[in-house]
């Protein structure tokens, strides 16, 4: 820094001009002149225009002298004299008849300088000297808010040190120390929170030869920079204070070329970025750690990303390449399953994807298409699920979830199955099983208890000819309505394992079920419960054995209770009756029958 220099000389020099205007007065001028008149008007260029008024006390002693410097006949330089002393001198440097520098003297030597803005008019810059007239203090407002922000302390007229307050909140930010008038050392808090962000240290020719930095203003300097000459030329981070650096840059011309980074503390680069007139030029990453660069990454004349090429599965051979306009992504093509053949691409519309395709048979042809929205969610999923070169399989997504699967899974051209979602989970799904364009078949996801209910309409009135409803991908319950009256004519009950264990049956369309059949592990019957009267009530009870009757049980009073049994044989016919007479539980009569005889017998 070469400010006391240049400020000494110009102090010099305006001294010099101060003292050798009043000594020319004084010399010059004639002497009677001065003791005849109280006021002497001159023109020194002889333009025919006063430019010099002198100014003198009953003792013909100088007290005042005016100049126009600039030949407009206004004076704009004016000194004022005690005891022929100079004592102060004011002056209108930009010509618009108001004070802007002022300079006070003692015993002849200017003590005091100040300056005002030409702007605002209030002072900006205040210079005290000592005894020798060398600089002593000066104080300046560089910011033209009224404050003295920045101060600069002599010793023996050269610079020692200075202050500077440069957020205008009467904190000082910036300290600066200095030797032979040149920067040694600079402390900087930049915030005002009292702690060091930066510190300078300069050779001796007054560059920067080292500084240190705190960025993330933690109280640690976690970055060093050095310079050559005064020009950066290596950077350090060290992000973790342990003493080793993480991030190194190195510099030429003050411009970047190379940078190393190790991202995982192991003492190890595994990013290094190269550089081109200050930009990245080329980039390589180790993002597994094996030492290994997996991540390749081209860049533009401007410095934006252009190309990326990936070793996502860390096999050696890059199996992901990106391209890029202007650092915004625009296409992406992917080998996901990792055998050599990039089968996925990506397209992008203002950075974001736009279009995927999948060739899963690697014929050249996309099997898969999918669409997403601005917000880069799924919209539409286009499928050729069995590879032969035709769309059967149509996704949509609603918010970026599923709500509808459409499928052509005849291959006819036409839809045959429809599967609607709710937050994402099977709600429904329809089917045309005749592929006449109407769907009969429809499955329920969420009809509860079940896991699955088919309903059959062939007809379409909206009344299913047949219902199926299933836990757990197994059968258990099945409702037919054969007369189409919206009514289950027989219904299906099946166990765990999906075998029928009971059904019932409206035998003589009374809109009830009138016959309940019970079953075996073979599904074979083997009971029957009936209610002929249609009451409700049970009143007679079949018994099979191996899928032959050979039981047959009858209430015929309506207490609940058998009164009458009839006996099969394997061939089903009748071979023995009894009956209750009395309804005691007992039977009265028995009735035996055979190819001979008929035997009646009673107690």
């Amino acid at each position: 820094m070469k400010i006391t220099s240049r400020l000494i000389t110009h102090y010099l020099i305006l001294f010099l001009i101060m003292l050798i205007i009043p000594v020319f007065c004084i010399t010059f001028l004639p002497g009677q002149i001065w003791a005849k008149e109280d006021i002497v008007r001159r023109d020194t260029d002889e333009d025919g225009k006063i430019d010099q008024i002198a100014f003198f006390d009953k003792r013909s002693k100088l007290i005042r002298l005016e100049s126009d410097s600039n030949a407009d006949e206004i004076m704009d330089r004016f000194q004022y004299y005690e005891d022929e002393q100079i004592k102060r001198v004011e002056r209108d440097t930009n010509y618009d008849q108001k004070i802007d520098i002022w300079d006070y003297f003692e015993a002849g030597k200017r003590i005091r300088h100040e300056r005002a803005s030409i702007d605002t008019g209030r002072l900006n810059q205040i210079v005290q000297f000592d005894s020798e007239e060398r600089p002593l203090k000066m104080q300046k407002d560089t910011s033209a808010d009224g404050q003295f922000d920045s101060i600069y302390y002599f010793e023996q007229g050269k610079l020692s040190r200075s202050t500077k307050d440069t957020d205008g909140d009467v904190k000082v930010n910036v300290w600066q120390t200095y030797r032979d008038d040149k920067p040694l050392e600079r402390r900087t808090d930049q915030d005002g929170d009292g702690q060091i962000e930066r510190m300078t240290f300069f050779d001796t020719q007054g560059l920067p030869k080292k500084s240190l930095h705190d960025l993330d203003r933690d109280g640690s300097m976690e970055v060093v920079r050095t310079y050559r000459e005064g020009i950066l030329c290596e950077q350090k981070k060290d992000l973790d204070q342990d003493g080793k650096f993480e991030i190194v840059t190195q510099f030429e011309n003050n411009e970047p070329v190379k940078q190393q980074k190790d991202a995982n503390a192991d003492e190890r680069f595994d990013i290094i970025t190269w550089f081109k007139n200050g930009k990245p030029h080329y980039q390589e990453k180790d993002t597994n750690f094996d030492e290994k660069e997996d991540v390749f990454v081209y860049f533009d004349a401007k410095g934006f990303v252009e190309k990326t090429e990936e070793d996502t599965k860390y096999t050696g051979r890059i199996d992901r390449i990106r391209t890029y306009c202007n650092g915004v992504p625009a296409k992406e093509i992917y080998d996901a399953d990792g055998d050599g053949f990039k089968e996925t691409i990506t397209f992008f519309k203002q950075g974001k994807v736009s279009v995927q395709t999948q060739d899963c048979n690697k014929d050249g042809k996309a099997d898969v298409t999918i669409y997403f929205n601005d917000r880069e969610e799924k919209e539409k999923v286009e499928s050729d699920t069995n590879l032969n070169g035709k769309l059967d399989t149509w996704e949509y997504y609603r918010n970026g979830k599923l709500f509808r699967i459409e499928k052509d899974d005849e291959g006819d051209g036409t839809i045959g199955l429809k599967i609607f979602f709710k937050n994402e989970k099977k709600q429904k799904l329809i089917r045309d099983k005749d592929n006449d364009g109407r769907f009969e078949i429809t499955q329920w996801f969420d009809k509860s208890p079940w896991s699955m209910v088919m309903e059959l309409d062939a007809d379409l009135d909206g009344k299913p000819e047949g219902r199926y409803c299933y836990k757990e991908g197994v059968l258990k319950l099945k409702e037919i309505d054969e007369d189409g009256d919206g009514k289950p004519d027989l219904k299906e009950y099946y166990n765990a394992q999906g075998k029928l264990i009971r059904s019932e049956e409206d035998e003589e369309g009374a809109g009830s079920f009138t016959i309940t059949w019970f079953y075996n592990d073979a599904e074979e019957a083997i009971l029957a419960e009936k209610d002929n009267n249609h009451d409700n009530c049970i009143d007679t009870w079949y018994h099979y054995e191996k899928g032959n009757l050979i039981r047959v049980e009858e209430d015929t009073n309506a207490d609940g209770k058998p009164d009458l049994w009839e006996e099969y044989d394997e061939s089903e016919a009748l071979v023995k009756r009894a009956k209750d007479l009395n309804f005691d539980g007992e039977a009265d009569i028995w009735e035996v029958e055979s190819e001979q005889e008929q035997e009646q017998v009673s107690r």
